[in-house]
């Protein structure tokens, strides 16, 4: 048998590019799917919602224009291809959402007249996104390429305008407008009267009650010049489209009467910028609604009527004066003014005057402008606090122009849902009588020491009272007999009550 043939030596082996890497092992995370799959994007244009906001808003862009403009008055517009810059304050908006068929891009547009006191403009603005800031009074630069003198919108020619302009800001890169708001540099910038001479009365320019009697039949470019005095709260209407409409009743005055005007929709947000007693409108061409019966009518706004916010002449000048002084007396929350009087030495100072309220009088019209403290002696005549409480009527202030009360130290008001702190109604305490005279103790000015000196307790005590704990404290103080420590100053207006003295 043959032997067998020995084992042949293995072949070497050349080394591979894999014995220089060891294999990775995948470690797996607990409560981690191995196989998760990715969450979805939403396709876009690459732009966020703040890029996207800003491109359509023109007011928020940097305007860069690309031709020099010729920088006008309005009164010296002329119709025609030519680059020109103006600059007016907003004396009639009227605002429309929609399309329009003539620029299917824009969302809506603004009809506005501008004014800069020696003449109007009137301007279409279209917008793409969002309206612009445009209010009555509100200071506008305007840029555009080409202005006509007869009127392409739907409103037709207006009384007295003579120069028109179409404009689309953002879209027309010849077109621009800025809106000036807050800029304390333009306060009062193009506040002059269209029309006005120094030294010559107003053309036009009637009181308020002659403008309700017979001036609003058939008197071309009737002027009234009124100050607010209220604004009401907003309120929503249904109207005959079926449609709803909102509304706010502002209330003017002048020394010779009162008259409401309804404010509607776009106009809102002016009218809720005014300061009741403060802001005076010149308003020009104004639409008048008789009213029925015995009813004194209500003033409205058309297409041809003109707003001057604070506009600058010598009758606005006087007109807020009176504004001023009579708003200040008939004010149900007079703030109390600080570091008039020193309270204690006309308590217990050495030099202390004891008036009547004749004397008083007399020494008040003799020397207004002197300031002096005093006391007076007098006996409460009557007392309201039962029947101010019954009223809800306890406690009092004012805002919007419009009396606020409650039988509560805080409140809001419902007009612009401020919350306001209340002080006790001056009319709680009636008649206050001596030898010579009498006064009613609403036309008094009272400290909150003064309260608390005289009832006995504090504010907060008295709203927290029951109705026979009030019914006691008026039965008490009915015939009593007291001193008063008064003080005038020709500024407040009223004579203040510092405190009480038994």
């Amino acid at each position: 048998m043959a032997p067998s043939n020995p084992p042949s030596k293995p072949l070497s082996k050349a080394p591979s590019i894999q014995s220089f890497y060891k294999r990775e092992v995948q470690v797996q995370t607990p409560n981690t799917a191995i196989d998760a799959t990715p969450t979805p994007t939403a396709p876009g244009d690459g732009f966020s919602a703040e890029e996207k906001a800003t491109a359509l808003d023109p007011s928020l862009t940097k305007w860069e224009p690309t031709r020099e403009y010729t920088e006008t008055g309005i009164a010296e517009l002329e119709a025609g291809p030519k680059a020109v810059m103006f600059v007016g304050r907003v004396v009639n908006v009227t605002t429309i959402l929609g399309q329009n068929p003539k620029e299917p891009k824009a969302r809506g547009w603004h009809y506005v007249l501008l004014g800069d006191g020696g003449g109007v403009v009137s301007i279409k603005i279209f917008f793409a996104n969002k309206p612009f800031p445009v209010r009555l009074g509100v200071l506008m630069t305007v840029w555009t390429a080409f202005v006509s003198e007869s009127a392409t919108t739907e409103v037709g020619n207006v009384q007295g305008v003579r120069a028109y302009a179409n404009l689309f800001p953002g879209r027309v890169t010849s077109d621009h407008v800025m809106a000036h708001e807050h800029s304390e540099g333009t306060k009062s910038a193009c506040r002059g009267v269209i029309g006005y001479r120094k030294g010559e009365p107003l053309a036009g320019l009637m009181t308020l009650s002659s403008y309700t009697t017979s001036g609003h039949d058939d008197i071309p470019s009737a002027k009234i010049l009124v100050c607010v005095k209220s604004i009401g709260a907003r309120r929503t209407i249904a109207n005959k489209t079926g449609g709803e409409s909102e509304l706010v009743d502002v209330w003017l005055f002048d020394h010779t009467g009162e008259i409401r005007w309804s404010v509607w929709n776009d106009l809102i947000p002016s009218a809720k910028e005014w300061v009741s007693g403060t802001t005076i409108l010149l308003i020009s061409n104004p639409g008048f609604k008789v009213g029925r019966r015995n009813a004194r009518g209500s003033l409205g706004i058309t297409k041809d009527t003109w707003v001057d916010v604070d506009p600058e002449f010598p009758d606005a000048e006087w007109l807020r004066r009176y504004a001023e002084g009579r708003t200040r007396k008939e004010s149900m929350r007079q703030e109390w003014p600080e570091g008039v009087w020193d309270v204690q030495a006309a308590e217990y100072g050495v030099n202390v005057i004891l008036f009547t309220l004749a004397g008083l009088d007399e020494w008040v019209r003799v020397e207004p402008r002197r300031v002096f403290t005093g006391h007076i002696n007098v006996t409460i005549m009557e007392m309201s606090l039962v029947t101010k409480h019954y009223q809800n009527m306890l406690m009092c202030s004012q805002c919007c122009g419009v009396p606020v009360y409650a039988n509560t130290r805080m409140t809001t008001c419902r007009n612009c849902s401020k919350l306001l702190t209340l002080a006790l109604n001056p009319r709680i305490v009636g008649m206050l009588l001596d030898e010579a005279g009498c006064i009613g103790g609403g036309k008094l000015l009272w400290s909150e020491r003064a309260w608390e000196q005289l009832l006995g307790r504090s504010v907060e005590e008295v709203t927290k009272m029951t109705t026979d704990e009030i019914r006691l404290l008026e039965q008490r103080m009915v015939y009593l007999r007291m001193h008063l420590v008064v003080g005038w100053e020709e500024s407040v207006g009223k004579l203040a009550v510092l405190g009480m003295r038994a």
